[in-house]
């Protein structure tokens, strides 16, 4: 099995480099670096022509000399033609190729971390990575930068590594309702994922009634960055991926009253 895993992926490099004419060059390369060690102090890599992507390595992290070899590999309008998209999914950054050589298990007391920037436009976004062992894309756990547009992952213990971010078709999760004097009234709500006056569907998913709402707000904030006041006065917090202005969540459930709706989903809508 593992002769033809390694087989098949010797072929897809040699059909990719011969077949695409979107596949890397030379000028895609974004490093070609030696990593020595020890590494004293927290350090980023950030291309010079593309910082699009960059690496950040920890302190005393490396066990061994590494080189590290990092390129473009396949531009996200032709991703498709050579893996399977995710059901739902669509490619919202170009495809990146990292290797270390040598590596191991070992090779990093602590995983670098890769960034990516992404365009902020109606969809919800994550970065998966392709595992060969099961020829599929997989999504990674990220740390999400809703101001300066970037998700950030820790890279998985592989020698290489495939990764970009994709658009999600869906988020699920709590909505609750606030007010926002300007918009009193109006069909809006606050997120943190989706662009300034995109649209999104919310649907409750236990009364299946729906509203759509326009994005005019960022939020609703993490709990993590809860104040021990805001605690206080507010109760506990619980995680939402929505707040909704007081007429939009009445087209949702009975009363606010209610507070929160447990499990919404809220799908973005595309204005053509």
């Amino acid at each position: 099995m593992r002769l033809k895993l390694s087989l098949f992926i010797f072929i897809f490099f040699i059909l990719l480099s011969v077949l695409n004419s979107n596949f890397a060059l030379a000028r895609d390369w974004l490093y070609f670096k030696t990593i020595n060690y020890p590494i004293v102090e927290d350090y980023d890599l950030v291309p010079e022509d593309n910082n699009d992507i960059s690496l950040r390595f920890f302190a005393n992290s490396t066990s061994e000399k590494l080189t590290l070899k990092m390129l473009t590999i396949v531009d996200k309008d032709s991703i498709g033609n050579f893996f399977t998209i995710p059901e739902g999914k669509s490619p919202a950054t170009d495809l990146y190729f990292i290797n270390f050589t040598p590596i191991s298990d070992t090779s990093f007391a602590i995983q670098p971390t890769a960034t990516l920037k992404y365009e902020s436009d109606d969809h919800y976004k994550e970065v998966y990575f392709f595992d060969w062992t099961i020829l599929q894309f997989v999504k990674l756990e990220s740390v999400r930068d809703e101001l300066n547009k970037t998700l950030t992952v820790e890279l998985p213990k592989r020698k290489k590594i495939m990764l970009a971010i994709f658009n999600e078709s869906e988020i699920i999760g709590k909505a609750s309702w606030y007010v926002y004097p300007k918009y009193q009234g109006e069909l809006i709500a606050a997120s943190r994922d989706f662009a300034i006056d995109s649209k999104v569907l919310v649907h409750n998913m236990y009364n299946n009634k729906e509203v759509v709402v326009t994005i005019k707000d960022y939020g609703p904030k993490k709990c993590a960055d809860w104040t021990e006041r805001e605690q206080a006065l507010m109760g506990p917090c619980q995680e939402r991926v929505l707040d909704l202005s007081k007429a939009a969540f009445l087209e949702l459930a009975t009363s606010t009253g209610v507070g929160i709706i447990s499990s919404v989903k809220v799908t973005p809508i595309e204005i053509k």
